[in-house]
């Protein structure tokens, strides 16, 4: 359940750009974050958050980490593994990473047509230390 309305509208956003990653191609947790202005963790934790139901409608196995490694296990409602289905659109996964050419199956948040501009923070929004200090990567 949403924390707060900013929670809600982040989550909304999440799951706005996790519906416009095309079949076959992959986005990670940090170029969405970076696209909504948020830390990847939030991306992730919404994504692994998602009721059953949601998660036969959303394609949230098409985010990984920047890593290609694909995390803890997480199931389908049936029973399918994030693994079994990126297998099913030709996503080659070994050992809990995607073994597919990263390079050609990546599509950043920013590409997705998914209706959302680029993000950024009210001034007066906090700002992790963390956040503020780590260079932002093309992921």
């Amino acid at each position: 359940m949403p924390k707060s309305p900013s929670f809600a509208r982040i989550r909304e956003q999440v799951l706005q750009l996790t519906s416009a990653i095309p079949f076959g191609r992959l986005c990670t947790y940090q170029s969405m974050g970076e696209y909504l202005d948020v830390v990847p963790r939030h991306v992730a934790y919404i994504l692994s958050q998602l009721e059953d139901n949601e998660k036969m409608v959303y394609p949230w196995h098409r985010v990984v980490g920047v890593d290609q490694s694909l995390g803890t296990l997480k199931r389908n409602p049936d029973g399918k593994t994030q693994a079994d289905l990126l297998g099913e659109e030709e996503v080659l996964v070994s050992k809990n990473r995607v073994e597919s050419a990263f390079d050609r199956i990546f599509i950043a948040a920013e590409q997705l047509p998914s209706g959302l501009s680029r993000q950024a923070r009210p001034p007066d929004a906090p700002v992790s230390k963390q956040s503020r200090s780590r260079p932002r990567g093309n992921r």
